[in-house]
């Protein structure tokens, strides 16, 4: 949605007045909200989510006294793009989703420290851009597991390859099956 008042820059805030009892709602960019004065401390300093979650790390860090030498995992590397586990802790960020498995054990022992348990309590997203749960990695591997555990060997690799092609889904990647 374009700003209503210059009618050129993109929307970013949504200003609400009230003016005699009348209510006035208008989409505005972040220029022409400076222009009429509101304060907007969050468009002023602007949430980093990356800077943020770096901190954190840094302090897990100091509070487990890492060997000045770094944490005994950082020369453990990503299978798929190279991101090191020093580069993670340095930055806050991942370097792909195979990064999630590749630094699983510290990964799980952070959110615990962050969030007082390693299991999702909150809502999931189920949004236009939500996996189905057929194409969930998480979900794979939690079936996978179960199956492995009553024994289920053939359901145990569907599930895997499953897994794999979702992993790497390669150059026939949605050429389907039987495609010449």
């Amino acid at each position: 949605m374009l700003c209503q008042d210059c009618g050129q820059r993109v929307a970013t805030v949504i200003y609400t007045e009230v003016r005699e009892g009348r209510k006035e709602v208008l989409h505005l960019c972040q220029g022409c909200v400076e222009k009429r004065g509101v304060p907007t401390p969050v468009l002023k300093n602007p949430l980093h989510v990356d800077l943020i979650f770096r901190d954190i790390l840094e302090q897990i860090t100091e509070e487990n006294q890492v060997p000045e030498g770094g944490h005994p995992l950082d020369a453990v590397a990503c299978p798929r793009c190279g991101w090191t586990f020093r580069e993670f802790r340095e930055s806050g960020l991942l370097g792909c989703p195979t990064c999630y498995a590749s630094f699983a054990e510290p990964l799980r022992e952070i959110l615990r420290r962050v969030h007082g348990s390693e299991e999702h309590l909150g809502k999931t997203y189920t949004g236009a851009h939500a996996l189905p749960a057929e194409e969930d990695p998480a979900l794979l591997r939690s079936a996978l597991e179960e199956a492995v555990r009553s024994e289920a060997f053939e359901e145990a690799a569907e599930l895997r390859d499953r897994l794999r092609r979702l992993d790497d889904p390669g150059p026939t990647a949605g050429t389907g099956e039987g495609a010449e």
